[in-house]
């Protein structure tokens, strides 16, 4: 990302995403976040200070998350309580990501799902609430494409929801899905002109190669370490950049999803174990410990580091063990009492972590629907706490469906 936004200043161009040599015209990273980041570089021209500025950013977004969740609680509990609990979870759980895009892409997931909800029953200013819709869905498959397989289920839930003037409820999906539509043709309209094929993103052979090989580990940092990842990628591999170019991003990702297809079928006993092993670490992530004499942590030039760091992202890991572990009685007492949340939460639970059950494990990938499993552990903890005689207050919502 930062590759990316240092070259749109630098050359007024979204190409050479990659540490290791300018690889041309790309479609490796959604472009918007990006963008961003090459605001912040015009803006701030120092790198302390752009670092800083991106990091508040971050801050920001995670601010945002923090005040929507127990507005939601309250659109489909009537109550705000559940939804107090999952901010609470997520300041444990979240820290700033400036080098991505993932705070943005929370925070702008709720901000979709709350205006879609509060618009869709409102017959003033329908399709212009609704066209808003559709362009905060589009911006946000800008941010992130895997964003829709979030938006596009809670608009079919939506629509599932609608007790009340189905044609109204008709007419403002088609036209959110229309407009999302819109973003979608533009960006990969862009890709088959610059890169020769109608694609959202480039990326999809290299990862799958990189995570899928004869000397791969589970999660991406133990990957790291062991060399495995970097000899693999074009990112940090001059040899596959170099042939990256050669080739175009085109005929590259499609080469090395063939060469890891091959590779599965020769060695399916190891494909299952990677896979397995990276199911349990997408709902509980591995607790990493990085090497005393790791090289890479003496290229901060500060003692120890990455151990600090380590130490950092472990405390976050162990607070979504727990969110997970407290997420699964929440969601059965949800089923249980037929709360209509529950489905679209258990549909997107379904969908949304296939793709990462194929390649390195990394708690980034999680963060995106962390808020689904927030929601059913503040529900549980209210019914907890109620059970055993510490009955705390409703707030109630006209704004309820």
């Amino acid at each position: 990302m930062w590759y990316l936004a240092r070259n749109i200043v630098d050359h007024g161009t979204f190409a050479n995403p990659f540490i290791t040599l300018a690889t041309g015209p790309t479609a490796v990273n959604p472009p918007l976040y990006p963008f961003l980041l090459a605001g912040l570089t015009i803006v701030f021209r120092k790198q302390y200070l752009i670092y800083n500025a991106a990091v508040l950013g971050c801050i920001l977004a995670n601010a945002v998350t923090v005040a929507l969740l127990p507005r939601i609680s309250v659109m489909f509990f009537d109550d705000m309580i559940p939804g107090i609990i999952a901010s609470i979870f997520w300041l444990a759980a979240m820290h700033p990501l400036p080098g991505w895009d993932t705070n943005y892409t929370v925070a702008g997931l709720l901000i979709f799902c709350y205006f879609t909800v509060s618009c869709v029953g409102n017959d003033r200013n329908a399709q212009r609430n609704a066209a808003l819709g559709g362009t905060i869905a589009g911006l946000l498959w800008l941010l992130n494409p895997a964003s829709m397989l979030v938006s596009l289920p809670w608009i079919g839930f939506i629509f599932w929801r609608a007790r009340s003037n189905l044609r109204h409820t008709v007419r403002y999906s088609l036209i959110v899905v229309a407009v999302f539509c819109l973003f979608v043709v533009g960006w990969c309209g862009r890709n088959y002109l610059e890169l020769g094929a109608f694609v959202s993103r480039t990326n999809l052979g290299m990862t799958l190669n990189a995570s899928n090989n004869d000397c791969a580990q589970s999660s991406l940092i133990g990957d790291e370490f062991s060399g495995c990842y970097g000899a693999h990628h074009p990112n940090e591999s001059a040899r596959e950049a170099e042939l990256l170019r050669e080739m175009g991003e085109i005929q590259y990702d499609r080469s090395r999803i063939a060469e890891t297809k091959a590779w599965i079928r020769a060695n399916p006993a190891s494909f299952l174990k990677l896979t397995t092993t990276r199911i349990i670490e997408f709902w509980f992530p591995a607790r990493e410990v990085i090497p005393l004499d790791y090289e890479y942590a003496s290229n901060f030039g500060v003692p120890h580091y990455a151990q600090r760091v380590a130490r950092q992202q472990n405390r976050i890991i162990y607070a979504i063990w727990v969110v997970t572990f407290l997420s699964i009685p929440g969601l059965v007492l949800m089923m249980s009492r037929r709360e209509p949340l529950v489905l679209f939460i258990l549909a997107v639970m379904v969908i949304y972590p296939l793709m990462y059950y194929v390649v390195v494990s990394d708690i980034r990938y999680r963060f995106p629907v962390l808020w689904l499993s927030l929601l059913p552990v503040g529900y549980f903890i209210r019914e907890l706490l109620n059970g055993h005689g510490l009955a705390i207050g409703k707030a109630s919502s006209a704004n309820k469906n």
